[in-house]
């Protein structure tokens, strides 16, 4: 039989064909075996990061890998499966950062968290946590893979410990910068503010730092306080607004009631109202004047109740709680008087002495609160001097008692020496004074202060004030500023040099004079005055001889000449009078002269500078800047104006403020001109502790020299009593 080949070619293509589709399927088996066994030993091996292709028996390997070392392990574990024959690796490593953030943040009820997570897994646990913490919120992952975690077991520590406390917040945020951590929000109620406040304090993981806790109390309303004293014991409830006002309450508290044993269960939150530490602090001193009782405030109104040893006491506590109160807050009591035993004592005395050395009281105080109370006001008008307190304690004051007495005290210590008597409702003030303006004054003045509460009878005598048997002058050169001479005090010559140095700057001051002790008020004002018109000259000679003042010398302008007219003519103290010998210089200098110097001034402000002095003076108008009376004491309400003024010099960079301290006319020039010096003085050191550096700072004091207005009014005398903030350039 012959072959015939066509026929063979037909039958083996089906054979050809049936082989290629064996090897295909046979591919495709192999391939999806080898990627099952590959996928399986990295799901063993933790890198469910990897994705796997094969083509036959040749792998790739893709996906991105958290640690450098990850892509060459993965290479290596599907090199290791059987039946693989080659491997491409493309499998790529996050980004590293240097500076790993972190944050979660809670805000109504959306918690965001950001940042960056080592891995997928720390994602998802992260995730989980907050889901868990935050239950019903709605978690937004924004988180992104880096690496560069520092320490990641501390890290997940902080991240953990974050989130539980944000979770304890209305609102809030706790940051990881590297391992630092800080936490801000709002708290819910106060369980959940000292469990975040307790647990930043104590509960920090292991190698932590917390470098800022900015989370806030909760808003309590209403926002009430209270205080209870009985049974010798202090309790203090409700709230305070920040610790600083816990430390104030508990001070003022062991001061006010030193024998008390204290209890504090005060908690701090937020809502009070302005002015709410400030009707504490007055709660708790008005309390303290009666045997027992509570004071309570509730937003802005304030209760005192209690039982008081009269009503004397009780007539002082109501009056003092309500003036001392901040504007908006509204003062009831429920103050009741013990019923006296004593028969009343009528008349009704009491007198009271005050020479130079000594004070001595006699006569009936109505308690032995009202005579303590008393004797410290004495004591408190007439610093230094000795106080004899005779007075007994007796029933039978007149209504209005304590304000008679306080408004005639005031008379008796402004004259420094003088005698009151107050019998019943009549009341006899005496005493004598070398300034008329005050003479005439004082008895309008009393009068008006104890107004309808006794029937005031006021003698003040007008003591003529000697002629000062002294002679004086002060040469100016042009160069240089001469004293010489007599002067009344150790005083009067501080207040003239330091006056030359100030009205003649940059020139030299030579004082000769001598102190001749002289009472005198008014000299060392007309000496001054001598000064201030030579400023005006080119150069020139003032002499002051006893009460006559005398000013010659030559000027640059007629009108030079009319200022030191005008000033001889109206502010020359009463008693003195002035005269001047002035020439005008020529315009035209002689050759090879020198123009005439024109009248030394400071030299301008920078913008800067100018700047500071508004800021300073805007400041100091705005705040309350007081002292005791007649002491250099600061008290605590002029605090917030002089941290606010610290904060102003702090930031005005070369410059220069000199503290004026400035009195009115009431006691002697002496004492006044110390008292201005140790007031200046407290304000810078004051500054000083709130950091200001020193080489800023100058104090100086000018006593009653320079008044802003009259001394003939107590709100003109007010006006008077100041301390300015002058700025000068370095």
């Amino acid at each position: 039989m012959k072959c015939n080949p066509v026929r063979w070619l037909w039958g083996l293509l089906p054979v050809a064909l049936l082989s290629w589709v064996a090897v295909q399927v046979m591919h495709a088996d192999i391939e999806a075996d080898l990627k099952t066994r590959v996928d399986e030993q990295f799901n063993g091996s933790g890198f469910k990061w990897v994705r796997t292709g094969f083509s036959g028996r040749d792998g790739l390997i893709t996906g991105t890998a958290t640690d450098e070392a990850d892509p060459s392990r993965a290479y290596d574990i599907a090199r290791s499966i059987w039946g693989v024959r080659v491997v491409e690796n493309r499998a790529t490593i996050i980004d590293k950062v240097d500076a790993y953030e972190w944050s979660v943040a809670r805000s109504a009820n959306t918690v965001k968290l950001a940042g960056f997570v080592p891995n997928e897994n720390v994602r998802a646990d992260i995730v989980k946590l907050a889901k868990s913490r935050f239950a019903g919120a709605d978690v937004v992952d924004e988180m992104k893979l880096a690496r560069g975690v520092p320490s990641p077991d501390a890290w997940l520590s902080a991240v953990n410990f974050g989130i539980k406390q944000v979770a304890g917040l209305t609102s809030g945020e706790a940051r990881l910068s590297g391992l630092a951590l800080t936490v801000s929000g709002t708290a819910g109620d106060l369980q959940s503010y000292n469990g975040v406040k307790s647990a930043l304090a104590t509960e920090l993981p292991k190698g932590i730092k917390l470098v800022d806790d900015r989370v806030a109390p909760p808003v309590v309303k209403p926002f009430t306080w209270s205080a209870t004293h009985q049974g010798g014991q202090l309790l203090l409830g409700g709230y305070v607004a920040s610790a600083r006002a816990r430390a104030e309450t508990l001070a003022a508290a062991k001061a006010t009631f030193p024998r008390a044993a204290l209890v504090d269960r005060m908690q701090l939150a937020d809502g009070a109202a302005l002015g709410f530490a400030q009707a504490v602090l007055v709660t708790l001193k008005q309390l303290a004047t009666l045997e027992d009782g509570v004071g309570e405030i509730r937003d802005q109104k304030v209760s005192l109740q209690g039982l008081a040893a009269d009503a004397l006491v009780a007539d002082a506590a109501r009056q003092g709680l309500a003036k001392g109160m901040a504007a908006g807050f509204q003062t009831s009591d429920a103050i009741k008087v013990r019923e006296a035993v004593v028969k009343p004592v009528s008349p009704y005395t009491t007198l009271i002495a005050a020479d130079a050395a000594a004070v001595v009281m006699t006569g009936y105080a109505p308690s032995d609160a009202a005579r303590e109370q008393l004797g410290q006001s004495v004591r408190g008008r007439f610093p230094g001097r000795r106080v004899d307190n005779r007075l007994e304690v007796a029933p039978g004051a007149p209504d209005g008692w304590m304000r008679c007495f306080d408004g005639a005290m005031s008379g008796v210590a402004r004259l420094g020496a003088g005698r009151m008597a107050l019998s019943n409702r009549r009341l006899e003030v005496a005493g004598a004074s070398d300034d008329e303006a005050l003479a005439g004054a004082l008895p309008s003045e009393i009068k008006s202060a104890v107004q309808a509460d006794c029937e005031a009878t006021v003698q003040i005598d007008v003591l003529a004030e000697a002629v000062p048997d002294l002679v004086w002058r002060a040469l100016y050169s042009g160069n240089d500023i001469v004293l010489e001479g007599d002067v009344s005090s150790a005083a009067a010559k501080s207040l003239l040099a330091a006056s030359a140095s100030r009205l003649f700057p940059g020139k030299s001051v030579v004082d000769r004079t001598r102190i001749v002790d002289t009472r005198t008020r008014k000299w060392a004002s007309a000496a001054e005055q001598g000064l201030i018109s030579l400023a005006d000259l080119q150069k020139g000679e003032a002499n002051l001889v006893r009460q006559r003042l005398s000013v010659s010398g030559q000027a640059v302008s007629a009108a030079q000449v009319t200022r030191v007219q005008d000033r001889l003519s109206r502010t020359l103290p009463q008693g003195y009078s002035g005269t001047e010998q002035i020439t005008v210089a020529s315009g035209v200098a002689p050759p090879g002269a020198a123009p005439p110097a024109a009248p030394t001034s400071p030299p301008p402000l920078s913008a800067v500078a100018v700047a500071c002095q508004t800021a300073l003076i805007s400041t100091a108008r705005e705040g309350m800047l007081r002292f005791e009376r007649a002491s250099a004491n600061l008290t605590r309400e002029s605090f917030p104006t002089l941290n606010k003024l610290a904060t102003v010099v702090k930031t005005c960079p070369d410059v220069t403020v000199e503290i004026e301290g400035h009195t009115d006319s009431e006691g002697t020039p002496e004492r006044n001109q110390s008292l201005s010096d140790r007031r200046a003085q407290a304000v810078v050191a004051y500054l000083l502790r709130g950091g200001v550096d020193t080489a800023k700072l100058a104090a100086v004091g000018y006593g009653e020299t320079r008044p802003l207005v009259p001394n003939d009014t107590p709100e003109n005398r007010a006006k008077n009593r100041r301390i300015e903030f002058i700025v000068k350039g370095k």
